[in-house]
């Protein structure tokens, strides 16, 4: 079936999540133990996601504690733009010399929410987007109802070397042309099965081009169907997976392989992560 979900010898997943929040709060009853079960559940590797100062650090931390598997990405959020400071950013370009750190992020605007001065989420994500630069890093990128802006921003000030990943991807299928005409991957998780396949949104999934999709998260949020509502994480991917190889008619080994492809490709930098399949944390 198009939706077989993929294995290897051992009988495990492959997955890589390429964006997760593990030091989130939810998490504190039981992060060791939900780790420690990604493993032998399908998750081959994790991008630890930092969106304000402490959880930049704290994302460092959990990648140190498992430096096989996981690595780190350091940034403020759309939603801190108000509160954060010039220290803030000084402190986060410090941080992004740690070596578990491999991208810039969770960087972007937020015209949904609105929960910071569109003026300063503007400033602060210009500035990140010319830091990532300097600093030969990806970004992650948060993009809800700004796309135009989005796109405009990193036209202008990325002056075609930008790259990283438009994280929960949420635009048509103009914008994810656009995004990928940059050079930006698309990332997908627990929302695209939310949507009708039948509809504008579900077909879409059909059209976007295998070689510039990402696999994700966004745990503790956005745990997919029939899930939906409860704490996610990563080994919920396989219903991402699942989904996903629906609506392109291919196997679920088939997104896997190709979507730890595009992972190489846009952190070659990061190796030896992620590990090799089978190797252990």
């Amino acid at each position: 079936a198009g939706a077989a979900l993929p294995e290897d010898r051992s009988g495990s997943l492959t997955m890589i999540d390429t964006h997760c929040h593990l030091s989130h709060p939810d998490f504190d009853p039981d992060r060791d133990e939900v780790i420690a079960r990604c493993w032998p559940n399908g998750v081959t590797a994790i991008l630890e996601v930092g969106y304000s100062v402490e959880t930049s650090r704290s994302a460092i931390a959990v990648a140190r504690r498992h430096p096989e598997r996981i690595r780190a990405s350091v940034g403020i959020h759309p939603h801190e733009a108000g509160r954060a400071g010039e220290e803030d950013f000084t402190a986060i370009q410090g941080l992004s010399r740690e070596p578990e750190v491999i991208a810039i992020g969770e960087t972007g605007l937020d015209f949904y929410r609105d929960w910071a001065p569109r003026d300063r989420q503007v400033d602060l994500f210009t500035r990140t987007v010319r830091f990532g630069l300097e600093r030969d890093l990806p970004l992650l990128i948060h993009d809800r109802a700004a796309h135009e802006d989005i796109l405009r921003i990193l036209r202008e000030e990325g002056r075609g070397r930008a790259r990283g990943v438009f994280h929960c991807f949420s635009g048509d299928l103009d914008v994810a042309r656009a995004a990928i005409d940059l050079g930006f991957y698309l990332g997908l998780g627990g929302s695209i099965t939310y949507v009708n396949p039948r509809k504008k949104k579900g077909l879409m999934l059909r059209e976007l081009p295998l070689d510039r999709i990402l696999l994700e998260t966004d745990a503790p949020w956005l745990s997919p169907e029939p899930e939906k509502g409860e704490r996610n994480d990563p080994t919920r991917m396989r219903h991402v997976v699942a989904r996903l190889a629906e609506a392109q008619g291919v196997t679920g080994e088939e997104i896997v392989r190709r979507t730890t492809e595009n992972v190489a490709r846009l952190f070659p930098h990061a190796a030896p992560w992620p590990p090799a399949r089978g190797s252990e944390n």
